[in-house]
Order: structure tokens, then sequence, then C-alpha cells
């Protein structure tokens, strides 16, 4: 069998049982405050509850930055050394960040070496982690390096996540907001519901008056989707330091949609939070892929 390694970004915030995979590697984002000190990307708990507290009183928001080139050519240049005959990368949305961008003029230069390719996930965190489950599951299937990339690609197009953003003032502070809607939006107790467009850009999907009316939207996406793929889908939730939220969240959707299956929950790493604020809330909804993809 081909030795297979899959390279993702700190974005991702993998669970613990795909980031001890003897076969997943990781490159970190990483997070420069107003003051010059800075931080990588991180998946740890306390860290990312320090983090959100101290975010929720800055004036001006951190830079981010994608993971060095370096280190990039590192990673790989070790991948070789090591005996991977392929690798298969898996990043955040390439409108959002360049390491997507990075990891194709990285890879292209290892291609008559070994077989490479690059996935743009068009979103972030609980997406990236189901491209990376289901590449492990293939490629533990058998499946070739062709299938997968296609399989991938089908799922990174089909796979939507919504965004919730409990503080407008920060997205008016990175420059995503005015100040007059920012103003007008906190006291009215707008809530504009963000998705990850066709592109991976992230735009604007409505303009909900309540955070209750954006969960019940939720629940009929997740209707509306598994109408559109019989075949079934899974539900993520990600969040910025609200789990209380987020817990009623998902009762909300079991409950709504009679969901049997576990919902998987995680955090918005530093450097997608940045952008988002504390108290952000994602929904993912993400198809399973249909058996005439591969």
């Amino acid at each position: 069998m081909m030795k297979i390694a899959i390279i993702t970004d700190s974005t991702a915030v993998l669970p613990e049982e795909i980031a001890g995979h003897p076969d997943v590697y990781q490159v970190n984002l990483s997070v420069q405050f107003p003051d010059g000190s800075s931080m990588e990307d991180t998946s740890d708990s306390a860290t990312l509850r320090k983090f959100y507290q101290e975010l929720e009183g800055m004036e001006v928001l951190p830079r981010t930055s994608q993971p060095p080139l370096g280190a990039y050519y590192e990673l790989v240049d070790a991948l070789i050394a090591a005996g991977y005959e392929a690798i298969l990368a898996v990043h955040l949305s390439g409108n959002i960040s360049g390491t997507f961008s990075t990891a194709q003029t990285v890879l292209a230069e290892y291609s008559e070496q070994v077989k490479v390719h690059a996935i743009d996930s068009k979103a972030a965190s609980v997406v990236m982690t189901a491209l990376i489950r289901e590449a492990i599951r293939l490629f533990e299937a058998g499946e070739t390096f062709e299938n997968v990339i296609l399989a991938l690609e089908w799922l990174a197009e089909h796979s939507t996540v919504y965004l919730m953003v409990e503080d407008l003032m920060n997205l008016q502070k990175g420059g995503r907001l005015s100040m007059g809607s920012a103003v007008v939006g906190q006291f009215l107790k707008i809530r504009p519901l963000l998705y990850f467009d066709e592109v991976g850009s992230i735009q604007v999907f409505e303009k909900i008056r309540t955070n209750r009316k954006v969960y019940q939207r939720w629940v009929e996406l997740a209707q509306e989707a598994l109408k559109t793929y019989p075949q079934g889908i899974e539900i993520k939730l990600a969040h910025a330091a609200a789990e209380e939220d987020i817990q009623q969240i998902e009762a909300l959707l079991k409950e709504a949609l009679v969901w049997q299956d576990s919902i998987e929950v995680a955090y918005l790493s530093p450097v997608i939070g940045t952008h988002t604020g504390k108290g952000a809330k994602g929904f993912a909804i993400i198809p399973q892929i249909p058996s005439k993809i591969i």
C-alpha cells in the first residue's frame, strides 16, 4: 500500500484521535498582537479561553499570519525523507488565507519526487476535520490517491459553514462592517448570519433579529440539506468560547431534527476567532459522499 501523508493547518483544530494519527501532520498559523508579541495558533482549551477573554477588550485587533514558507519546505523534506510516496494537503479557505496558495507552491516543486495535491477546503475548522477524517477512511479502505482527491474536492464544494457573531463591533474593527452599521446593529440586536460561499469567501447570508431565530434558521437549513442529500448529512458545531450557547444549540438541533447521531463540537482557533470575535458560533452541514463520485 502506498505510504501517504496528510498535511493540514492549525485552524482545523483537530480532535485528538486525528491529530495523533501517524500520517497526519500540521503547520501552524499565528497571531501577532499590537504590542509586538505573538502566539502560535492553538487548540488548547485553557489557552483559548484566555485568548478570547483578552480579545474582547482589545481596541486594535491582532493580525494573523500563515505558516512560514520555510516551515512548509522543512515539513515536506522530512516527509519525503521518511519514505512517504504521496502528500495530500487540506487547508483553510484560500480566499481568507494564503496558506492554501503556499501549499500549492511548495508541493508543486516536489511533484517529480512524490504524488502531491492540495485541497482548498473553502471553509475552516470542522469542515477541514471532516475532509481529513474522510481521507483517512478512504486511504485505509484502499482507495487510490486520485479517487480520494475526487471525493474530497466534492466534499469541499458541497459542505457549508454558517457563522453567527455576537459582537458586531469586532467585525467593524476588522474592517468587515461600517461603524454606522455596527452601532445600529448592536442597538437593534441584528445578528448577521454569515457563510462561506462557493469560492470560500465569507459573505452575509441573511440578517436575523435574534439568536433564537438564527438557531431556528439552522434547523431549517439542515432540513433542506436532508432533502438535497438523501444519502445523509453530518452536522458539526464550532464556537469561540461559547460553551453554554453551543450546548443549547446542540440540544435544539437534536430535538427539532430527531437527530440520533452525535454532533461534533470544536473550538474556533485564535486565527479564526480574531476575525469573528468572542462568542461566535459556527454551524456546518457536511453531506456524505455519494458512491457515484468514486
